[in-house]
């Protein structure tokens, strides 16, 4: 199953990096979800995901393609996490190459017996903070209450982030699984396992902190004991009088797995959304 998932996402790749970016819808679901740092907010569903590649069509064109430490997840017969680090390389008019590296994160559910992509999440390895990005308005003041799944692990989601923007990491470590697959902006390649994931946070331990925590949208995806929760994020730090220091927004994608102990969590994936001039489209191809 591994080995057939992974020449899908190959082959998609490689119609991609000569022009064709359908190869990518093809082999997704009808219900997909795709977020790149092109975007102010997740495109939702195969048509505006369509509609996004015909945009791009004939005009992505690169030489290599390197996949960095492909890993797959199975959970159960039927839900697949794939993550790796990508890096594509072009040559330059005036010589030399120039490389782009990449965070991917790709769900796969089998649905009548074939593997399709659920939920598609690309980012920078390193990126600029974005200055604008899409939120509902009014934003809620009250605490929303969510049911079933989402609501179970929105509980374990707030808490941890309650923690972290005082300078607290470890209620994420808390959740994690043994064998946690991490990306972020800061890390040059993919962070692998729970021991790892210490080590990081050890190094940042006290040095994040912000006054106010916005989860715009959270919804889930469920197959089986596999979840996938995405939200879009303002995390904001206020100036002594209450004003508005600074507001950085992320697109947010974790994927937990459930087992008779509870909730944990697999993967972590947040980019900040929205760098025109580092894009999966072509303004940088």
């Amino acid at each position: 199953m591994k080995d057939e998932i992974f020449a899908l996402e190959q082959g998609a790749m490689e119609r991609w990096r000569v022009g064709d970016p359908f190869g990518w819808s093809e082999i997704s679901t009808e219900d997909v979800i795709y977020i790149d740092p092109g975007l102010t907010k997740p495109i939702q569903g195969l048509e505006e995901y369509r509609e996004y590649l015909r945009e791009i069509k004939g005009k992505v064109h690169y030489q290599g393609s390197e996949f960095i430490d492909p890993k797959i997840v199975m959970v159960g017969q039927d839900a697949a996490v794939l993550s790796y680090n990508y890096c594509s390389s072009r040559d330059l008019p005036e010589g030399g190459v120039a490389k782009t590296p990449w965070n991917t994160t790709e769900i796969y559910f089998r649905r009548d017996s074939r593997w399709q992509i659920v939920h598609s999440h690309w980012s920078f390895v390193h990126h600029q903070v974005t200055r604008r990005v899409e939120i509902p308005l009014p934003i809620p003041f009250e605490p929303v209450e969510f049911e079933g799944v989402l609501g179970e692990l929105m509980i374990l989601e707030s808490a941890a982030m309650k923690r972290w923007r005082t300078g607290d990491p470890w209620g994420f470590l808390e959740i994690y699984a043994p064998g946690v697959t991490y990306f972020d902006t800061g890390t040059d390649q993919r962070v692998n396992g729970w021991e790892a994931m210490a080590a990081r946070y050890r190094e940042i331990e006290g040095k994040i902190f912000y006054d106010v925590m916005d989860f715009i949208e959270p919804t889930v995806r469920l197959l089986g004991d596999m979840a996938v929760l995405v939200y879009r994020f303002l995390s904001t730090r206020l100036n002594p009088d209450g004003s508005i220091l600074s507001r950085t927004p992320w697109n947010c994608t974790e994927v937990y797995a459930r087992s008779t102990q509870g909730w944990n969590c697999l993967l972590y994936t947040s980019p900040s959304p929205r760098d025109r001039t580092r894009s999966r489209m072509p303004s940088s191809a």
